[in-house]
């Protein structure tokens, strides 16, 4: 008796660590399995992100464009009313208060003799600018060298705040020219009329900015109008400033770098891995730099 119990024994211990042994192994496969299918997962979860992130960038690169390029045509469109006109006569002002109206991303209009001293402006809130000279501004300069439009970037306005203005060239029925109409703009607010929404719901982020550095949109009220490569707010992080000049030497691309996930405001931000991508957009040959961001999950 006593041997058979002891084979009963041997055998039930045999079984148990068989049985353990099995669910051991079970186990150990289970795990590789939910770790293979997480990786997938996140994986296929990061590809997706990817292609919404350029996906999306792509769609704001056409707005944006697209918007430029309204503010272009409706230009062009009264610098042909106004060739055959007085440039500081009344028709003149109906004119500029029609293409002020037009769009609600311009502030102002205003005409400007040859040597390009303001005739009129409009709304008359502006009126105080008349007989200004803003021959020194970029924008003058670009368009008395190649007599076509131009586009400035962010520059201080004679209406006391910075802003992009938009210029075009008049000429009479010789060809000569008589003067010019110009906007001001606020890039910020054609920016976010299209980004807000266009990210609504989704973890991304987006950006804009001039190739020198200058912060031509951003989310976080604090950081806009800002400059990557100079404000202190930046200096400290090398990720930053190596990813914004990477961003203003070529027309698109992809980087990470490491900066807050809020607002600077915001007591609880934390420094967090991003990537993103990045394209062009503008007119008249001035270049801004759109970029599409976010968040990277910690490996």
């Amino acid at each position: 008796m006593p041997e058979i119990v002891s084979e009963i024994m041997n055998k039930s211990s045999i079984a148990a660590i068989l049985l353990v042994a099995l669910l051991t192994i079970s186990i150990a496969f289970n795990v590789y399995q939910y770790s293979q299918n997480t990786a997938l997962t996140d994986e296929g979860n990061n590809v997706n992100s990817k292609l919404e992130m350029t996906t999306l960038l792509s769609q704001m690169q056409s707005q944006i464009n697209a918007d430029l390029l309204k503010l272009d045509s409706n230009l062009t469109y009264a610098c042909l009313q106004l060739s055959t006109l007085d440039l500081q006569g009344t028709e003149a002002y109906a004119i500029l208060a029609n293409l002020t109206a037009s769009t609600q991303f311009i502030v102002n209009s205003a005409t400007a003799d040859a040597g390009d001293v303001l005739l009129v402006v409009e709304p008359s809130q502006y009126s105080n600018i008349e007989g200004e000279n803003i021959s020194s501004q970029e924008q003058n300069i670009q368009m008395h060298h190649a007599l076509r439009p131009a586009l400035s970037n962010m520059i201080p306005l004679v209406e006391g705040f910075y802003g992009v203005v938009m210029v075009a060239p008049i000429f009479d029925s010789n060809d000569t020219l008589k003067g010019s109409l110009s906007i001001v703009i606020q890039p910020s607010e054609i920016l976010r009329s299209n980004i807000v929404s266009a990210l609504a719901g989704t973890s991304f982020s987006m950006w804009a900015m001039q190739t020198n550095g200058t912060l031509i949109y951003d989310p976080d009220p604090a950081q806009q109008g800002k400059n990557l490569f100079t404000d202190p707010i930046y200096t400290g992080y090398p990720d930053v400033q190596a990813f914004t000049q990477h961003v203003s030497t070529e027309q698109s691309g992809y980087g990470t770098y490491q900066y807050y996930n809020a607002n600077l405001d915001n007591i609880f931000k934390q420094v967090v891995a991003k990537e993103g991508y990045w394209t062009t957009i503008g007119i008249y040959g001035t270049e801004w730099r759109l970029v599409i961001t976010h968040s990277v999950k910690p490996q």
